[in-house]
């Protein structure tokens, strides 16, 4: 038996605001490629949580279908479509992305209408699944032609497509004008095609200077603050989770009975032997992927530092309950992307005042930190590893941890330091895991 041919359009109803015009959007795309395409049969299906899209996929499956293309129309982070809601939401982790199997036909394709696909999210895709992927760089909006904005308000009676644009949130004032007077043209849709990174996208080729620049992790100072005040002065086992250099577990060696980092970078895990060589309480190991080669209930604090943004949210939390012991908390300092709101100008000021004066005062670390941020391999790292947005990780992490709320160290103009203390962990809800 042949395979037959299906486009398969998947949104969200009820992630955020729109959920209402979602359904609109994904029949007027279904209408445009039932008429380009008329052999070729066109799914649409609300999914509203990763359950709900690998169901979608599984249903193709047993149709003996292949995927001519694959379309998604609703919101997303930084890191692909947002399923559930605001209040749990749900996302599916580059690890869980790359265990799929999405059968698609030699000639296939996917789209993604959602914001900022085109910027991570839509390159990963298209190397992931070998297949061409498209997605939009600025934001995106409702609108009543497909060419340039034309406000479709509330409506859901009329065709509404969703379009990548500039405005207020990407060029300001101007733009938001420009958009409401009808002159902002559409984004044409990115594609991109299966290929490889351009680069190492990991920390291997940065070690040494990262290393360079964090001899001591206290520079950070209001993130060593925080953890200090966190981290009981007891006899306590801690894993660091992505522990880079392992200047945190050297900083607080005297304070701990003993500690293991994890990393998924070989070089970097050579760093931390090398710099924790007289500890004996300590130890390295490198990893891959989100599982934890540890007993259940092994440690009495999990740690990440500035690291949680790259890791792979759901499938490496169920492995960091089940290796912390019952009482025992999972601590969390990271930087997130959001512009300083005007309230916030008095901190963000004071903030800039702290740290101009700390480097000032550290012209070693000043020095190997412009040396690093300067390094081709370091940006393209950042280009393959974006940080999150501050609501992402907010919502991800309260969410699991009810009643547990994030805290907000120091603001930066476009970013800022977020704190989270789980508490025990057990009281923590558990995602639905897509895969083990």
């Amino acid at each position: 038996m042949s395979d037959n041919l299906f486009t398969l359009i998947i949104y969200t109803t009820k992630y955020r605001l729109g959920g209402s015009q979602f359904p609109v959007v994904a029949e007027t795309l279904a209408d445009e490629k039932r008429r380009e395409d008329p052999a070729c049969e066109v799914i649409t299906r609300a999914v509203e949580s990763k359950h709900d899209v690998l169901g979608a996929i599984a249903d193709i499956k047993t149709k003996n279908g292949r995927l001519k293309e694959f379309i998604f129309v609703g919101h997303s982070g930084m890191y692909g479509p947002m399923f559930g809601t605001v209040k749990f939401p749900e996302q599916f982790s580059p690890y869980e992305w790359e265990q799929m199997e999405i059968p698609f036909a030699e000639n296939g394709s996917a789209s993604f209408y959602c914001c900022r696909s085109a910027r991570w999210f839509a390159p990963f895709f298209a190397r992931t699944q070998n297949v061409p992927a498209h997605g939009f760089f600025w934001y995106t909006t409702f609108s009543k032609n497909k060419d340039k904005f034309i406000s479709a308000g509330t409506r859901t009676d009329t065709p509404i497509y969703t379009i990548g644009c500039k405005g207020r949130k990407s060029h300001g004032y101007a733009a938001a004008l420009k958009k409401r007077l009808g002159m902002m043209p559409a984004e044409k849709i990115k594609r991109f095609e299966p290929q490889p990174p351009d680069g190492d996208p990991s920390y291997d080729h940065v070690a040494e200077l990262y290393d360079a620049v964090f001899e001591d992790i206290r520079v950070r100072r209001d993130e060593w603050a925080w953890l200090s005040e966190h981290i009981p002065d007891s006899d306590v086992r801690v894993l660091d989770i992505g522990c880079g250099n392992g200047a945190l577990l050297n900083a607080l060696s005297s304070r701990i009975a003993s500690g293991v980092g994890v990393d998924e970078s070989g070089p970097m895990i050579e760093q931390a032997r090398k710099r924790n060589a007289e500890h004996a309480h300590l130890e390295f190991q490198k990893i891959d992927g989100p599982v934890l080669p540890f007993a259940d209930a092994e440690f009495d604090i999990v740690i990440s530092m500035m690291s949680f943004r790259y890791l792979d949210w759901d499938p490496l939390l169920a492995e960091i309950k089940r290796v912390t012991r019952p009482g025992g908390k999972f601590l969390i300092v990271d930087m997130v992307t959001v512009p300083v709101g005007f309230k916030e100008y008095p901190k963000l000021l004071l903030d800039k005042a702290k740290e101009f004066a700390g480097r000032r005062s550290n012209a070693k670390y000043e020095a190997a930190l412009k040396r690093l941020v300067a390094n081709p391999a370091w940006q393209t790292m950042v280009e393959y590893n974006p940080i999150r947005s501050e609501h992402e990780m907010k919502w991800y992490l309260e969410s699991r941890f009810p009643g547990q709320k994030a805290e907000i160290l120091n603001i930066g103009w476009n970013s800022r330091i977020l704190a989270f203390d789980s508490g025990p962990v057990e009281l923590g809800v558990e995602a639905k895991l897509t895969y083990p």
